[in-house]
């Protein structure tokens, strides 16, 4: 199954933040460290070489556009930037190099959430060199049919940022098979987030958690300086964590179907989700029946977080559940 692309994260010609001042922000410098790679469809694991003084990524911010740029950071001069060098890496017994372009960039949330659409990689692998773009995000990415989510920007964590190399415009050997990309970056100095556009945050989740089925309810509200989330005309997938795990996920790759009342069934058919949206507020519903219910004590409280990716847009929403007696259902707090 080939991976599904994300829709480029266009804030900055949508959104405008309502602040009287946006503050400048200094640009900061991270390396994308640990660097791993794998191929979902055959387990196959491996790594990009251990970061060097030439591996540094220079990030500035524009607030005003809830805007990223991202380039190599000139080794003399870091406050400049470099010429791209190509990284080494493995993958099984395979051996190659990874280049980034000399300048990409994508959005920010004032969650952490980052979304770099199209970066164009280019892949060495012996002799041949292919350009493969990949849609690097803290958000969801699908591959091979699976969910792999990154993670938000927070001050004492790095950003981890996911993205799937299609497999069918990467080079032999490893022609054919997708490549999951996930890279970690922790940016000094850290940026001032709040100046940001807002994240479409879910709350008021309710619902119940079984090994069998998740079933879930949550409301988003839609401020001024939040895009409004597009369900229709891209992909759309969710995921649900228990304790920092996910324990299921969907993936809706042709968005959902319908006007007031939105609905989709997933790639797999075990999901179902309805989205109910109006100007101000989106209230969801998903029931997914794969799930992985780790062993839970009796009575022990769980964070219980939904991930929602709806085309580019990442949305968030976190609340305490409450193990039953024995310990085969969640609820809320």
């Amino acid at each position: 199954m080939r991976p599904i692309p994300l829709v480029p994260f266009l804030i900055a010609s949508t959104v405008r933040l309502a602040v009287a001042h946006i503050a400048p922000i200094e640009p900061s410098l991270c390396a994308f460290e640990p660097f791993d790679l794998r191929v979902p469809s055959t387990g196959l694991v491996g790594a990009a070489a251990t970061a060097g003084p030439d591996d540094m990524i220079r990030v500035v911010y524009d607030a005003s556009a809830s805007q990223i740029q991202l380039c190599p950071a000139d080794p003399g001069d870091s406050s400049t930037c470099g010429s791209p060098v190509p990284r080494p890496f493995t993958l099984g017994s395979t051996t190659g190099t990874i280049a980034f372009p000399g300048l990409f960039q994508g959005g920010m949330l004032s969650s952490g959430d980052w979304t770099i659409p199209d970066v164009p990689l280019a892949i060495t692998v012996g002799g041949s060199t292919a350009t493969v773009p990949v849609t690097l995000t803290t958000g969801l990415v699908t591959v091979d049919g699976a969910v792999a989510e990154g993670a938000p920007l927070q001050e004492t964590a790095s950003a981890t940022l996911v993205g799937v190399l299609d497999g069918n415009a990467l080079p032999p050997p490893l022609t054919g098979r997708s490549i999951l990309m996930t890279l970690s970056c922790l940016p000094q100095p850290f940026p001032d987030e709040d100046q940001f556009a807002s994240p479409l945050e879910m709350a008021s989740i309710k619902g119940t958690i079984t090994s069998k089925q998740v079933q879930l309810r949550a409301t988003a509200a839609i401020t001024s300086s939040s895009p409004s989330p597009d369900f229709v005309g891209s992909p759309v997938l969710v995921a649900v964590d228990a304790n920092g795990a996910t324990i299921a996920s969907a993936v809706f790759s042709t968005g959902l179907h319908g006007r007031k009342r939105l609905t989709g069934t997933s790639d797999d058919g075990r999901g179902v989700i309805t989205v109910r949206q109006s100007a101000t507020r989106v209230v969801l519903t998903v029931k997914l029946r794969n799930v992985t219910l780790p062993p839970v004590a009796s009575g022990a409280p769980v964070p219980v977080a939904v991930t929602l990716d709806a085309g580019g847009l990442i949305g968030r929403g976190e609340r305490p559940f409450q193990t039953s007696h024995n310990g085969r259902r969640l609820h809320p707090s």
